[in-house]
């Protein structure tokens, strides 16, 4: 039974040790604002059976955007983000390390 504590507590560990550095990344990251296109919109569904036999669905929100020196970048985001913008669209892409910030376009600003 030792083993197993042992092994979720350095996962665990190892996760908020994960979370933590990718915080402190991005905060001392600067905040960089560019003109880029909405390229893809893509969603990521992974379904598990806990032990009840009880089925949940996580969905993650991606946006993939291509700025105009032709690089890709990759955000995770909600689902007002990405509603509300629609592909190929143009506009100034603002981000601070992986973390978006907003996107301004012709129709509007989504932060």
């Amino acid at each position: 039974m030792f083993g197993f504590q042992l092994i979720f507590f350095v996962i665990l560990a190892f996760i908020i040790f994960s979370v933590i550095s990718t915080y402190v990344k991005n905060e001392n990251s600067p905040v960089i604002s560019t003109k880029a296109q909405l390229i893809k919109k893509k969603r990521d569904s992974h379904t598990q059976t806990d032990a009840n036999g009880i089925m949940t669905t996580n969905e993650t929100l991606i946006l993939i955007f291509e700025l105009d020196t032709g690089s890709e970048l990759k955000f995770t985001v909600g689902w007002r983000i990405y509603n509300s913008i629609s592909e190929y669209e143009w506009g100034s892409l603002t981000f601070q390390g992986t973390r978006f910030v907003k996107f301004e376009w012709k129709n509007g600003i989504v932060e």
